[in-house]
């Protein structure tokens, strides 16, 4: 059900994408704007990664089979780095613009009318949309993809508020220079959601623990009370925030007989997903008592 609501996301905000897209191109072909063309392909690339998306969330719903014996939930996370390529490659662009532009500004000369101005206006409140409503629906779902992908929508609005921003001043007497200046400070903003969106990817990807120390002593504190339970330790986790996998090691009093440990064990599994639903899959090793207390190691 998730994984269907993600697709129906993808799917429909792909429409709005590509109307934005199709706007801009053709304003900067009739302007001969290069700036507002190349805002153009940035959305173009906005479709497309909603596309990958699409793809990448039907290998993630697929469920565990030989070959994958923990599912393919991590082809979602992979998905969201493609995306980041593709953020990476306009930020790049982006970059050669301006560079382009300091190194000659005399090859400058925008000045689009105003009707120019209210179609990319018009397109930047479309895109706002798109980026919140994506990112809501991201938290809902817990979805690493959609959240990376309204970033990047966010990076794309920003750099089209950016241009309009410049063509206003230039319209009103500023050298046109001035978009490119501009477009400096929107870079450094996509360079900021590029980092974000690599730190979350790399943690799903690298297995990073998801819990902090409070999380660590609730769990320990969920297990030691359930009759029968000495103890625990090696607390690890890994996966997502919406579906955790975890491993924990219980330290039962060796004189329970294998079928008595065997529930001790499915007991504990079960309070700590009655009252953390996020981990979803809890393999628990039980142990005779040891000179150690409880903690992670």
């Amino acid at each position: 059900m998730r994984y269907r609501e993600i697709k129906r996301v993808l799917l429909s905000i792909l429409i709005l994408n590509w109307i934005v897209a199709f706007a801009k191109i053709s304003l900067g072909l009739l302007t001969g704007a290069i700036s507002i063309f190349s805002d153009g392909i940035h959305s173009l690339f906005d479709g497309f990664t909603n596309i990958i998306g699409y793809f990448g969330i039907k290998l993630a719903e697929k469920p565990a089979d030989e070959c994958h014996a923990y599912g393919h939930r991590k082809y979602e996370a992979i998905a969201s780095q493609i995306i980041l390529f593709f953020l990476m490659i306009a930020a790049w662009e982006i970059i050669k613009e301006i560079a382009g532009n300091f190194s000659n500004p005399a090859k400058l000369n925008l000045n689009p009318g105003w009707t120019g101005i209210a179609i990319l206006a018009v397109c930047v409140i479309i895109d706002v949309f798109v980026a919140r409503y994506e990112l809501k629906k991201g938290k809902e779902l817990k979805s690493t993809l959609l959240k990376a992908d309204a970033m990047h929508t966010k990076s794309h609005y920003a750099t089209t508020g950016a241009v309009i921003i410049g063509l206003l001043l230039i319209k009103y007497g500023y050298p046109p220079i001035i978009d490119s200046i501009v477009a400096t400070f929107v870079v450094l903003f996509i360079i900021k959601m590029i980092y974000k969106i690599l730190i979350e990817t790399t943690s799903v990807l690298s297995d990073k623990s998801l819990f902090a120390k409070e999380e660590t002593e609730k769990i320990i504190n969920i297990v030691n009370s359930v009759p029968g339970v000495i103890s625990c330790h090696k607390i690890r986790n890994r996966g997502d925030k919406e579906h955790i996998f975890l491993d924990i090691h219980i330290i039962i009093d060796p004189k329970y007989s294998l079928e008595r440990v065997h529930k001790i064990c499915h007991e504990a599994i079960g309070k700590i997903q009655s009252i953390m639903p996020e981990i979803k899959d809890i393999t628990a090793h039980p142990e005779p008592p040891q000179e150690r207390s409880c903690g992670l190691f």
